[in-house]
């Protein structure tokens, strides 16, 4: 076997090796970027979660919720703040969540719950009137979203129609 003979050879073992590393680092980055999207899963449902704690674990909040959601002028002006910083916080989840949407980062399952709670939240007088106040703290393109949601697509929240919520002379439901 001839020097060129041998170099030939090393050249095609190099060449296999060269494209079994390349295979190898495919692979790593493929099962790297769905580590990466199950975090972003997880943490995605986490945030909700987080997020909605304060109306599950609050049974002051949960009336001040379920009040504002369809008379804001029901509220008290500490009610109204208490609601609108949770009205702000879950539209800021909505638009954290469409970014990672559109960038790939989150699956189409879980995009599709925000878009459906965004459209079912966004029907409600609570959320119109808040937009209407803050809409311009989100971004120009998540303004345009939110806006162009389809409405009559709307669900009931908690199983049954949001309606105007009566208090007694306490103050209480």
């Amino acid at each position: 076997m001839s020097l060129s003979d041998l170099a030939a050879v090393g050249s095609f073992v190099n060449g296999v090796a060269v494209l079994a590393s390349l295979i190898f680092v495919g692979f790593q980055l493929r099962q790297n970027t769905q580590a990466v999207r199950a975090a972003a899963s997880q943490a995605h449902s986490q945030n909700w979660q987080q997020i909605t704690m304060s109306v599950v674990e609050c049974a002051d909040f949960a009336h001040i919720w379920r009040r504002g959601l369809v008379d804001i002028d029901s509220l008290t002006d500490d009610e109204r703040v208490r609601f609108y910083a949770f009205a702000g916080a879950t539209l800021r989840f909505f638009e954290g969540a469409r970014l990672q949407w559109l960038h790939g980062q989150l699956d189409n399952e879980h995009w599709h719950n925000v878009e459906k709670t965004a459209t079912d939240f966004a029907a409600t007088s609570g959320y119109k009137a808040y937009w209407a106040q803050r809409h311009h703290w989100m971004s120009p393109q998540f303004q345009e979203w939110y806006e162009a949601l389809s409405q009559g697509g709307a669900q009931e929240l908690y199983g049954r129609p949001v309606t105007r919520v009566v208090t007694n002379q306490t103050g209480g439901p």
